[in-house]
């Protein structure tokens, strides 16, 4: 497998958290994460698949956004796979896809719905750069375009976002408001607007992550010591908590990371044999 990540500089570095071209084949299932991504698909197809079992599935040829996601989602890449990966920050997409973003939620949506014939004259360049490096070129001059007509997110929305991720903790929706002399219905019509998803559920999300890069690195016999240094009430309510995101408990994911040590750098993807 070849993976090439790299880092925009300024002003993407605000919305983008990295680049990623990625070459290789892969199953398995996708963990949630605290932010949607944008994917050209250079070569053959992707498969997204309903169930746990990979029986029913959309096939994806070309480009899409994948919206925030609070549930695993189980997918497949087959042929000789390229991509071109755009990993934004938590309130980076807006920026680009400059439309409502409840509307992507749980989805993987076609990338033409969103640019039209734009999106199919970035997709013939990259399949046509032959280097990465012009790849990840090729990506910022679109992202810079696109870049220009975005609208600036709600000031109180960005602070309230970094609240929610700096703490380890489910925070109180209502102290937040509070703070922000904000109405919570107005807080949550912002959420869905410029991230898809609801404060309470980022917060979900922001936590999972927590417990995610906590116990990639952890052993079997942690796990209760590590649910109450999470603060969650016993050890029931953080394996529940884990698999509502994983589908699986924490110590079948722990045996995992003893088996496929490419889950501490990536935890967010099981593969499967």
């Amino acid at each position: 497998m070849i993976f090439h990540k790299h880092i925009p500089k300024f002003p993407l570095d605000k919305f983008v958290d990295c680049i990623v071209y990625v070459e290789g084949n892969n199953k398995g299932v996708g963990f949630p994460k605290t932010a949607m991504s944008l994917i050209f698909n250079l070569n053959d197809s992707f498969k997204l698949f309903t169930d746990c079992r990979f029986t029913n599935f959309t096939d994806f040829k070309k480009y899409w956004v994948a919206g925030f996601q609070t549930q695993p989602t189980y997918i497949e890449s087959y042929g000789e796979s390229k991509m071109v990966v755009i990993q934004f920050k938590t309130l980076g997409a807006y920026a680009f896809l400059n439309q409502p973003l409840r509307y992507f939620s749980n989805n993987y949506t076609n990338l033409d719905c969103v640019y039209k014939k734009e999106a199919d004259e970035i997709w013939e360049q990259l399949q046509e750069a032959k280097t990465i490096n012009e790849k990840v070129l090729l990506t910022e001059n679109f992202l810079y375009r696109k870049l220009l007509t975005t609208k600036i997110p709600n000031e109180k929305l960005i602070s309230s976002t970094e609240l929610l991720l700096k703490s380890r903790e489910n925070n109180s929706i209502h102290e937040i408001c509070q703070q922000h002399n904000i109405s919570r219905k107005h807080l949550n019509f912002l959420f869905q607007e410029y991230l898809g998803i609801s404060p309470k559920m980022l917060s979900s999300l922001n936590r999972f992550q927590t417990i995610l890069q906590t116990i990639s690195n952890a052993k079997p016999d942690k796990l209760t010591k590590i649910a109450y240094e999470l603060n969650f009430f016993d050890q029931a309510h953080f394996n529940n908590n884990f698999k509502r995101f994983t589908g699986i408990k924490p110590n079948e994911y722990i045996k995992n990371v003893q088996l496929i040590p490419t889950l501490k750098i990536i935890p967010h993807f099981l593969p499967f044999a």
